[in-house]
């Protein structure tokens, strides 16, 4: 992922840029997704997304453990 502003992002990542926002893997993410930590968001046909607010509130509920 490119140095860009958050807010120059959309409101929904697909899966991929969803797990460079958080620099993680594809498959850490899909774990987060199974164990319900964050929710992923059809968007028609196979693609799937999340949306850019439910990474940035597990990103400060990590912040707090």
């Amino acid at each position: 992922m490119t140095a860009t502003s958050p807010d120059a992002l959309p409101i929904v990542l697909r899966i991929q840029p969803a797990a460079d926002y958080l620099s993680v893997s594809r498959a850490f993410l899909y774990q987060l997704i199974e164990r319900g930590e964050l929710a992923r968001i059809k968007l028609g046909g196979r693609a799937a997304g999340i949306r850019r607010a439910d990474l940035d509130a597990w990103v400060n509920a990590q912040e707090a453990r």
